[in-house]
């Protein structure tokens, strides 16, 4: 008898259980709502719908994509997103609640437990009859608590794929680096790691704290995050023609472009300490209207190696402060110009045939045993005295002459303040103001001023401060 009642209890709770499933599966599909990614290097339109917790037929569809296998960097995409309230929408929301949207790989015991609540609580709120069943996209109503995010801000969970950094998931989600540190409690968003889950507040529009404000209408760093000593370009777009400048580090980055699609390029500096920085954006449109904003770049830390270099008895001189001073004042004028047009298209090409690194960008410099307290700002190329120096992009020739330090030198301006400089040379081959275009003939490899042997120094400065050049060969700016 008692094994009959067991059975028949059995068989109910499976009845029950069938029928909660069949209400799932036949629930209607969310609504949905749209925002907007723009695609980054090495992204897939599987791993964009993995991150926004939609399909790869969604953002086709939201697209009209022709090629679900072609997408570009710099693309921006349509991304459908779930909206749908949990059930009986009417009855009230509790005091101070926000909404979550169920990711990928997501349980109700996750949830809750980055939120500071508990399953049941999430559950009764939700009218989730079997806390086993959730769906990706679902709606959630979660209660706030003292811990938990403000509800002016819309949230996700996103699962850190490899290689991304906090600036390239604020990016992705259009929000900042601080946000993403203070939600996560990140004692250092310098460091996160693949499968780590990172709770992300998204600004409502028109949210008090909202990035962007009018005229502006996107802006993009490309690319996201930045190490000491390299070059990144800002991207902006506006809904109307406006006049823009920038202002990072306490110097000018100056805009180009139009037609509301602006660029600058910054070059980070090689002792700039980890962090994120400000960048100060100001738009003035054709009434005269004024508008700024500032977003943050996080700049990452690079593991430069230290050279320790022993100066021969009749070099030591050259270290003279008094003679560095006078020496990068005359420079600073000539890397200090600014030509509004931009003279390279493309990459830039190596500068010496058959190249052999022997001194890379960004090293610290240490003489004759002394601290080291400086660093390399170019990159040194070894060779035979004599051997042919050439110009790796077009531009005009700004400075053909001896120098104490640098010895027999030649920079060469290609606009919008990009210049490139060559040191030590045994000969120089072109005069000021001569256009050069890539391959034409600069001088040659000599061991002219601070100089230890036969080699050329090959510099690259953006807006005078020095970055490494070989970024430069790698990738087209902008």
């Amino acid at each position: 008898m008692a094994t009959s009642v067991r059975r028949i209890v059995t068989i109910l709770l499976v009845f029950l259980l069938t029928s909660v499933y069949s209400g799932v599966a036949t629930a209607a599909p969310p609504a949905q709502a749209e925002t907007e990614h723009v695609v980054q290097p090495g992204e897939t339109l599987f791993r964009i719908a993995q991150a926004y917790g939609v399909t790869v037929d969604d953002i086709v569809t939201a697209n009209g994509l022709a090629d679900r296998n072609v997408i570009h960097v710099g693309q921006r995409l349509v991304i459908p997103i779930s909206t749908a309230a949990p059930k009986d929408e009417a009855s009230p929301r509790p005091s101070g609640s926000f909404r979550y949207i169920v990711q990928l790989g997501d349980t109700l015991s996750l949830i809750a437990q980055r939120f500071n609540t508990t399953v049941e609580a999430v559950a009764q709120v939700n009218r989730i009859v079997n806390p086993n069943l959730i769906f990706v996209g679902q709606t959630l109503a979660i209660q706030s608590s003292p811990e938990a995010l403000p509800p002016s801000a819309q949230t996700v969970i996103h699962v850190v794929q490899p290689g991304e950094t906090v600036a390239h998931v604020a990016l992705r989600y259009q929000t900042s680096v601080w946000a993403i540190a203070q939600a996560n409690e990140l004692d250092n968003p310098n460091v996160i790691y693949a499968g780590q889950r990172l709770v992300i507040p998204i600004p409502e529009v028109g949210a008090e704290g909202a990035d962007l404000i009018p005229p502006f209408t996107s802006l993009l760093f490309q690319p996201a995050a930045v190490s000491q000593g390299r070059t990144v370009v800002v991207h902006v777009s506006t809904d109307r023609d406006v006049t823009l400048s920038g202002v990072f580090d306490g110097r000018v980055a100056p805009f180009t472009g139009g037609g509301r699609m602006y660029w600058a390029l910054i070059g980070v500096h090689a002792m700039m300490p980890p962090g994120v920085y400000s960048l100060e954006l100001t738009a003035v449109d054709a009434d005269g209207h004024v508008a700024r904003i500032t977003q943050s770049l996080l700049v990452a830390g690079e593991d430069y190696q230290t050279d320790y270099i022993t100066l021969p008895p009749g070099k030591v001189d050259l270290l003279d402060p008094e003679l560095l001073r006078l020496e990068q004042e005359k420079l600073a004028q000539v890397f200090g110009g600014y030509r509004p047009e931009r003279l390279w298209e493309g990459l830039f090409q190596v500068p010496v045939a058959n190249p052999r690194i022997t001194s890379r960008f960004g090293s610290r410099r240490s003489y004759n045993g002394g601290p080291a307290t400086g660093y390399h700002a170019g990159t040194d190329f070894g060779g035979d005295e004599g051997t042919p120096v050439y110009a790796p992009a077009s531009g005009v020739v700004a400075l053909a002459e001896e120098l104490t330090v640098r010895g027999r030198a030649v920079v060469v301006d290609h606009g919008l303040g990009v210049c490139t400089g060559y040191w030590h040379l045994s000969g120089i081959a072109v005069e000021v103001g001569q256009w050069v275009i890539p391959g034409s003939l600069l001088g040659y490899m000599g061991t002219t001023g601070l100089s230890t042997g036969p080699h050329l120094h090959w510099e690259l400065r953006v807006g005078d401060v020095p970055v490494d050049p070989m970024q430069w060969t790698e990738r087209a700016f902008p």
